[in-house]
């Protein structure tokens, strides 16, 4: 793995391992190893108790070696860090039968194919406000929306019915103290589907239910054997239940955060669901799993080292100092060169660096061959000229570049913070100005 993060962001073997896999995106191996062992141990809980790993689990053998952790053990800790308790939900819920005819049922997940990549948010309201005219107009319109606290904790449902004579139903339910957003966005739609099994209205009139969720309605268009969580189970059978030959229902995606009013009105509704008080409930496997790999990533970014002598500024600590407990953004719209200059230089280990240069032997001086010493003449700034040219010179205090700092706009200042500049267009725009300048 680490081998394929230096091939990732072409950082050199020197570097600080925490660094590179950071850059590269990749997990450590221990986090993974955490998030694994949380998500055998909800595998294992989610199978029938007469199940041989189910028993497995729930066993507690005295243990051999007590520096060994198995993945019981391991897992039992996240779970008792992340708060999960048992039950989790089945990992084969009880669906509806393949052979039930869904004709009455429909999904769409787009609002037409002239929509481009990226479009503003104003061009695409004015797609979906467009395609939603083309919809029948005399229905029961419903919008749904779910969301998670930072993507997993303190999830909230929420839905805004609207019959067709105007008359309006709120809905809100917390999704429970650990919740992915997927989770919450199914519940939305099942506690949805729900009231209108049980608050039957207008029973020919379709029904429209809009969702800016499409990785819901992707697992719900694959039909009702083909659904893998209890929530995809029950909607479903709710489904089947309401469709009829005179009553057709509709999934429709629509985009999210652009104006549109069913769906802000629904989003608002989601966010009051998440701040009531969470109740305990079941929990799937995936969400456990991802709360896990969240929980290792995070504390694999607190224990990056910092400077053990703040007066010595090592290159083991500059990730630290640069990145905090971020992790980088994606370094997007540079070719391959400039790529590699922004993860070495972030990393602490940059290949243009005179001072890194020096330290290897490929940049001997009539005094010096090669050191690491950071007063050593052979190792100065070739701009400045004042000190060694190590990545937090260049980024944060060269006087060469001092006019370039300025005129950048996420920055605006001569001798900038590292909380301004570890973004991965000011380190691009502050490295090749850095080469141009050498080149005059």
């Amino acid at each position: 793995m680490r081998a394929a993060a230096r091939v990732i962001t072409g950082c050199i073997g020197s570097t600080p391992i925490h660094g590179v896999m950071a850059e590269a995106g990749v997990p450590p191996v221990a986090a993974r190893r955490t998030a694994l062992a949380a998500r055998m141990l909800a595998k294992a809980m989610a199978l029938p108790e007469e199940d041989p790993l189910h028993r497995l689990a729930v066993a507690d053998p005295p243990r051999r070696l007590k520096t060994v952790c198995g993945w019981r053990q391991l897992g039992r800790e996240v779970w008792r860090t992340l708060g999960v308790e048992p039950p989790v939900e089945p990992l084969h819920p009880v669906r509806p039968p393949p052979w039930q005819p869904t004709g009455t049922i429909s999904f769409n997940l787009d609002i037409g194919a002239g929509l481009p990549a990226g479009a503003a948010a104003s061009t695409k309201k004015e797609a979906a406000l467009h395609h939603l005219a083309s919809l029948t107009q005399c229905a029961t319109w419903v919008w749904t929306d779910g969301s998670a606290t930072g993507g997993v904790p303190c999830g909230g449902a929420g839905a805004l019915v609207v019959h067709a004579d105007d008359d309006r139903t709120e809905l809100k339910r917390p999704a429970g103290a650990l919740c992915s957003s997927f989770r919450a966005e199914m519940l939305a739609i099942a506690m949805t589907l729900e009231y209108l099994a049980t608050h039957p209205r207008d029973d020919t009139l379709p029904i429209i239910i809009c969702t800016d969720s499409q990785s819901a309605l992707a697992a719900l268009r694959e039909g009702p054997s083909a659904q893998r969580t209890v929530q995809g189970a029950e909607i479903w059978s709710r489904l089947l239940e309401i469709a009829t030959p005179d009553r057709h229902v509709t999934l429709q995606w629509v985009p999210s955060h652009c104006g549109i009013p069913g769906n802000e009105a629904a989003d608002v509704l989601a966010g009051e669901a998440a701040a009531l008080e969470q109740e305990i409930a079941s929990i799937d496997v995936n969400t456990i799993y991802k709360a896990a790999a969240r929980l290792a990533r995070d504390q694999a970014a607190r224990d990056r080292p910092s400077y053990p002598d703040p007066t010595r500024r090592a290159a083991t600590g500059w990730y630290r100092e640069l990145m905090g407990t971020r992790y980088p953004p994606p370094v997007s719209g540079l070719d391959r060169r400039a790529a590699i200059d922004v993860h070495q230089i972030r990393t602490g280990h940059w290949s243009g660096s005179t001072q890194f240069l020096h330290s290897i032997g490929r940049s001997p001086s009539a005094a010096c061959a090669q050191c690491r010493d950071l007063l050593c003449e052979a190792a100065r700034c070739p701009l400045c000229g004042e000190e060694a040219d190590t990545p937090r010179h260049i980024l944060l205090t060269c006087p060469g570049l001092m006019g370039v700092r300025l005129r950048i706009p996420a920055v605006g200042n001569i001798l900038p913070t590292p909380d301004e500049v570890w973004r991965s267009d000011v380190v691009a725009a502050l490295v090749a100005a850095f080469r141009a300048l050498q080149s005059r």
